[in-house]
């Protein structure tokens, strides 16, 4: 049965056929300290690589206490057994009603409790109405344009992606609309390591993969309310938005504005906005000794992965440009008020007017899109968060891919040009300073990109 196709008399022969092959009886142990006998009925999928994966992370992340646990497309209940015997109160869905069988069946000969419903992530009512701490899938992933031979319609639920958005999508869609995230929750997805998803909601970042020897290459993504719980205060006008967050307390409290009089920019340059552009500041960490390069290289690919226009380019270190023209830039300051400490991110966007700034020509954002300040300000904080949040439960910032992501971004730059010399290749290092042949240049107005 291809995708076009309509379940025919000779399909459902076939489907009676696959059901009539007896159950199978595994040992799971996806650690030394784990181990469970599981009855795997047929169509149902069985545990493996993958799985073993989301059990070691749902290991590391320790005891349930009691919390709220959702495992979307259960299958065999392999996790839920897992998260069950772990201490989280269980409950877990399934459209394969074998599977629903085999997941209650499971729990049952293990003493262990949970909840487990027929439904899943659809047009159909959602089966559950609670908060959870812990939402996880173990995703159906392979696409159906990439499907030749399928197998059965239960067991093509199982392995394929069949939603034309993606059923990534899907779920965070479920999740927004059926609010099932408790406060603090998290959701994790086990798909590929590519997996894209689409949303004005939720951070997210990888956390663990498992690479196959045909090259394919599975990851969990984490997902978490961006900054929950820090300030998020907007005034029309303002001196500096970079000031003015320093009021607050908190990792993610910000403070945005549609007109900035006296931002600074590099070397302690006033920035003077128009009014209705956009100034953005946010407490990115208090008392802590981090690389304030780093945290503005990370303020350049949030903006860029908030608008995804190829034409933007990234100037190292903090100018976004458009046609050569600076469109936005990123300051990064360390501020002290007594023994408090904070570093603080401020972006800065022309959105929209042409002006000039200290003698140059800039871009402005409403020559590539329309977007509002409200949802610049709402993506913004979704992609800083995304690389610079740490929280002990969602997967540790990496500064190794930001530095990554921003070299390959400076090259559509250009050679740099230092000091008279034109050179072949640069390096960033661990405080996202400019490296040319061994050469610390810290200052990007000292360099020309050629």
């Amino acid at each position: 049965m291809n995708k076009d196709s309509v379940f025919s008399p000779e399909d459902t022969t076939q489907e009676v056929a696959r059901l009539d092959r007896p159950s199978k009886i595994i040992s799971w142990m996806p650690t030394e300290n784990h181990k469970f006998e599981i009855t795997i009925p047929p169509t149902v999928y069985p545990p493996r690589e993958d799985t073993d994966l989301f059990a070691k992370r749902l290991i590391n992340l320790g005891p349930g206490r009691g919390r709220n646990f959702l495992e979307i497309g259960c299958g065999s209940g392999a996790l839920s057994l897992l998260a069950s015997s772990l201490g989280w109160k269980v409950s877990g869905c399934d459209i394969n009603p074998f599977s629903v069988a085999a997941s209650k069946g499971n729990l049952e000969s293990h003493g262990l409790d949970g909840q487990i419903k027929e439904g899943g992530v659809g047009p159909e009512v959602f089966p559950f109405t609670d908060k959870f701490d812990l939402i996880i899938w173990n995703l159906p992933y392979i696409p159906v344009a990439e499907v030749s031979d399928v197998l059965g319609p239960m067991e093509e639920a199982a392995l394929i992606d069949t939603d034309e958005r993606g059923l990534a999508n899907r779920l965070v869609d479920c999740v927004n609309s059926n609010q099932l995230l408790a406060k603090n929750g998290k959701i994790l997805i086990l798909g590929r390591d590519n997996l894209h998803i689409e949303n004005n909601i939720f951070a997210i970042r990888k956390w663990d993969a498992i690479d196959f020897e045909d090259g394919e290459k599975l990851a969990i993504h984490c997902l978490w309310r961006p900054f929950e719980g820090a300030v998020n205060n907007y005034v029309e006008r303002t001196g500096s938005t970079n000031d003015d967050v320093m009021e607050f307390s908190g990792i993610g409290s910000h403070v945005s504005s549609s007109w900035q009089d006296s931002g600074r920019g590099r070397r302690n340059r006033k920035w003077h906005s128009i009014e209705q552009s956009y100034a953005g500041s946010w407490i990115i960490a208090e008392g802590t000794n981090i690389s304030p390069g780093l945290i503005q290289l990370a303020g350049g690919l949030a903006f860029l992965n908030s608008i995804k226009d190829i034409r933007l380019k990234l100037k190292w270190p903090n100018d976004i440009l458009f046609e050569n023209r600076k469109i936005c830039g990123i300051l990064v300051e360390g501020k002290s008020i007594g023994k408090n400490t904070k570093v603080v991110i401020g972006i800065g966007i022309n959105l929209r007017g042409d002006e000039n700034f200290e003698g140059f020509e800039i871009a402005s954002l409403d020559e590539i899109s329309d977007i509002s300040h409200d949802t610049i300000d709402a993506r913004l904080n979704i992609e800083l968060s995304s690389m610079l949040e740490e929280k002990d439960d969602i997967p540790p910032v990496d500064f190794e891919g930001i530095k990554k992501q921003v070299h390959d971004l400076m090259l559509d730059c250009g050679k740099p040009k230092f000091e008279g010399k034109i050179y072949q290749k640069f390096e960033l290092n661990e405080r996202g300073e400019l490296v040319l042949d061994g050469v610390i240049v810290d200052d990007g107005e000292d360099v020309e990109w050629i």
